[in-house]
């Protein structure tokens, strides 16, 4: 009997680990399949986009995002729980998946492309995984393209040398304030793995593939390396643990690392995309990061703020934002109201309708950025629903994974989703 998935992905892709954890831990039947040369025509023959991981339903349907995949899984299989039951809980489990998806990974391009060790190393465990039955003759020189290409993507990712000296002092505070947390907890809620644990372990996992970061971990985070070591095949050891009882540890992670860096600019950056400005310019600490806007880690923020706002009854979680200082990030800011107004609906219904055809005029918009190694390719094109008598025989979470996934319109870009190696054959589709 086939399984019921088929995963494609790359042990050198965060967020190909991410999502094999967590169908790992849910006991979700798939197959498991590293791109290589040899595979790599099947690939495209069911890709959507040119990104990994690709999650392949049974009856051939593509997903690539991760977040709304998760999600789509999640409500339909319930058990083991990946949920908190406390809503505070259950709410900064989403916080911190979006600061792995959007932050960490920036530490993961920061350090895997910014120095010669490091970079020679990353480019041939790319080649040599995805080179399997037949090696190339021109090793040396796809290594030097493979830097080059990763190096040309920085700015696509809002990396430059200012903001990587602020990505390697948050990833240095960040290995302290979670080690401190594993000490006293197994995984980051308790006694059982979350979004949170999926989305930052995968992240530094591939830290610790690294020369330069894996240093870091080896001598500040023992407790993180054992925890990324569980995390590649997790099981529920126990409850989710109160709020209360992970407060006193919980709380530096946010009030002396998020809230300085993580969320300040997601709000900023959110802010100028909306805005639609050519800048972002933030303020972390004592230092100025500025940048092109973000477009897909926007739109994912704006998807954090949405989960806030329904969190308004939650009196724990309101009086700890506020104490950690993260409240003002996490509001929607009041917006001065323009005349003529009551017409921005029909405006935007407008502007969607318009969005929707765009491409059958234009094409295809691809904006190209970077994660560790990784290609992240972002299409603007908007995916078509599959149809009832598509989806008819499959079971009830593959039609719920591919509406969410259609829904999503493509996987997030820059560091937040989907990832393509760095070999020859990681030319974008759509280019």
């Amino acid at each position: 009997m086939s399984a019921s998935y088929r995963l494609f992905g790359a042990e050198t892709s965060a967020f190909s680990i991410k999502l094999r954890s967590y169908m790992r831990y849910k006991g979700l039947e798939h197959e498991w399949l590293v791109r290589t040369a040899e595979n790599e025509e099947t690939l495209q023959e069911v890709a959507r986009f040119s990104t990994l991981p690709v999650l392949v339903t049974s009856n051939g349907f593509a997903v690539h995002d991760t977040t709304p995949t998760i999600d789509a899984l999640e409500a339909d299989t319930p058990s083991p729980e990946a949920t908190p039951d406390d809503a505070a809980c259950a709410f900064l489990a989403v916080v911190l998946e979006d600061y792995a998806d959007l932050w960490l990974s920036k530490s993961v391009m920061h350090y895997r492309w910014g120095r010669k060790k490091d970079q020679k190393e990353a480019a041939a465990r790319a080649i040599d995984e995805y080179f399997v039955e037949e090696k190339p003759d021109n090793r040396k020189e796809l290594i030097q393209d493979s830097i080059a290409r990763m190096t040309d993507l920085f700015p696509s990712m809002g990396l430059n040398k200012e903001v990587g000296s602020i990505v390697e002092k948050s990833f240095k505070r960040f290995v302290k304030l979670l080690n401190a947390h594993l000490e006293k907890h197994l995984c980051i809620f308790g006694g059982r793995p979350s979004v949170a644990d999926f989305g930052l372990a995968a992240q530094l996992s591939q830290l610790m593939k690294d020369p330069t970061p894996a240093k870091i971990i080896e001598k500040e985070g023992p407790f993180v390396k054992a925890w990324c070591e569980f995390m590649d095949d997790p099981k529920a050891n126990g409850p989710f643990e109160s709020f209360g009882d992970l407060k006193d540890t919980l709380t530096p992670i946010f009030k002396k690392e998020l809230g300085v860096t993580f969320l300040p600019w997601a709000a900023a950056n959110l802010e100028a995309s909306l805005a639609r400005q050519d800048e972002v310019t933030v303020t972390l600490g004592k230092d100025e990061l500025s940048h092109t806007p973000l477009r897909s880690a926007a739109r994912s923020f704006k998807d954090v703020r949405r989960k806030f706002s329904n969190q308004s009854e939650e009196e724990a979680l309101l009086a700890f934002v506020e104490e950690v200082g993260i409240g003002e990030f996490l509001r929607r800011p009041e917006r001065p109201k323009r005349d003529g107004d009551e017409g921005g609906r029909g405006r935007r219904r407008g502007r969607r309708r318009h969005n929707r055809h765009k491409k059958n005029r234009d094409g295809d918009e691809v904006a190209v950025a970077a994660v560790g190694g990784e290609m992240v390719a972002e299409a603007t094109e908007t995916s078509e629903n599959t149809t009832s008598a598509e989806t008819s025989a499959t079971d009830v979470a593959e039609v719920k994974v591919e509406v969410s996934s259609s829904k999503s319109e493509e996987p997030k870009a820059e560091p937040s989703s989907e990832v393509v190696e760095a070999t020859p054959a990681s030319e974008s589709k759509e280019n």
